[in-house]
């Protein structure tokens, strides 16, 4: 349930800059411009987050030590999902787009058994949470009901 809360948290702040991004779009703003903007607002969370939980040293250490994984995985982040999704909210309206990235939610929940966890030195894979996955049916209900006004304006060109 945690996770689901968390999921849910992360998802309104991904709304919000969505609304924000809509409207640097319709005043002239580039997309470029709007996934960059976004992606160096997070970097200060980010920091204050790694140093609370002190693994500031640790990071440092690990992306001196091994930079390309890190390169690489930053570029799947934000070149082939990040950037995409902010050059799509410049075609739609930002709380549809951010409405669709709540099928993240669902997602991470059917991830579950791809994980183990470690106890008393064993590894025991994780099953599907049954109360997180009917949460997330709600949620994705939710995805489908804010989806489908807006499914009979789209064109086959536009979609694709």
């Amino acid at each position: 349930m945690r996770e689901i809360l968390l999921g849910v948290l992360a998802s309104l702040f991904f709304a919000v800059t969505f609304i924000l991004n809509r409207s640097m779009e319709v005043s002239g703003g580039s997309w470029l411009w709007s996934s960059s903007l976004r992606f160096f607002f997070m970097l200060p969370f980010l920091f204050i987050i790694v140093s609370y939980r002190k693994g500031l040293a640790i990071t440092f250490q690990e992306l001196r030590s091994a930079p390309a994984p890190w390169l690489i995985w930053s570029f799947v982040g934000f070149v082939l999902f990040y950037a995409p999704l902010t050059f799509a909210a410049g075609y739609g309206p930002g709380w549809l787009i951010s409405g669709m990235w709540q099928f993240t939610i669902v997602a991470g929940v059917l991830l579950a058994p791809f994980f183990s966890v470690k106890i008393k030195d064993r590894m025991i894979k994780q099953k599907i949470p049954v109360i997180s996955l009917l949460i997330s049916f709600v949620i994705l209900i939710g995805i489908i009901l804010i989806q489908i006004p807006n499914t009979s304006s789209l064109s086959m060109s536009a979609i694709f």
